[in-house]
């Protein structure tokens, strides 16, 4: 666990080193929400899934080969009877370094790692003892994002696709049963810091964009999925997500 602290801090280090180097650079801003469904299930709060909306928030910085995303979501949901409401709220924040892969012609191609630690918390209302669950990671992920340009009635118009996946990091989870009270004020911890990587958190975000030009600024619209998924502790976790995008450039 040591030398995985300490790979995963170089490696963010190293990322935020990068980064500072296209400072001199003018960034693209952009201002994206997304709003559509979601499907979360947490078996340390309740076995069964519970589906709703989702409301997305984030300000996106794009350098030539750097990255930075904030963002922020929150759902409300319920379980099939629809007699029990849960509630799901977090804010990550991204940092990623490309490299060029390919570009011919108006067709680019980038890939690289990315960091991105995340925080939130998922709250079920029927639950007495233990009705909130936290959700908190810092993990490496490789990252792509594939752009293309086509001229319609002289406008440059842009479709960009960009995915990530988790590959090494580690997250904090209870043990089945374990309350917070046992943890957090009877001190008594059980490996509640677990190694995640990507085959006991296999997830997935992807993205699908439309750029076009309106007056001084850009507008984009498309669609955002999101597979997060994780086994520890004997506790299994899905939030699976996709929603209509928009924003337009800051």
């Amino acid at each position: 666990m040591n030398r995985l602290t300490f790979f995963i801090s170089v490696f963010l280090v190293a990322l935020a080193i990068n980064a500072q180097h296209e400072e001199s650079v003018t960034p693209t801003h952009r201002l994206m929400l997304g709003v559509g469904s979601a499907d979360v299930m947490d078996t340390y709060l309740s076995p069964y899934s519970y589906k709703g909306t989702r409301l997305s928030l984030s300000v996106e910085s794009h350098y030539p080969h750097t990255m930075h995303r904030l963002a922020v979501h929150g759902a409300a949901m319920e379980n099939m009877a629809g007699n029990v409401n849960e509630y799901d709220v977090a804010i990550s924040y991204a940092l990623a370094h490309h490299f060029d892969l390919s570009s011919i012609g108006r067709f680019n191609l980038k890939a690289g790692p990315m960091g991105q630690v995340y925080a939130g918390c998922i709250y079920n209302e029927r639950n007495g003892n233990n009705p909130a669950q936290a959700k908190l990671s810092a993990m490496c992920c490789a990252s792509a994002v594939a752009s293309y340009t086509f001229d319609i009635k002289g406008r440059h118009i842009g479709v960009e696709y960009s995915i990530s996946i988790p590959v090494l990091g580690f997250a904090y989870s209870p043990q089945f049963g374990q309350s917070y009270y046992e943890e957090f004020v009877l001190g008594q911890s059980d490996h509640n810091c677990v190694i995640a990587h990507t085959f006991n958190t296999p997830a997935l975000r992807h993205r699908l964009l439309l750029d076009f030009p309106l007056k001084r600024t850009s507008v984009y619209v498309g669609y955002e999925g999101v597979a997060d998924q994780s086994k520890y502790n004997n506790l299994r976790y899905h939030s699976y997500s996709h929603s209509f995008t928009f924003g337009f450039r800051l």
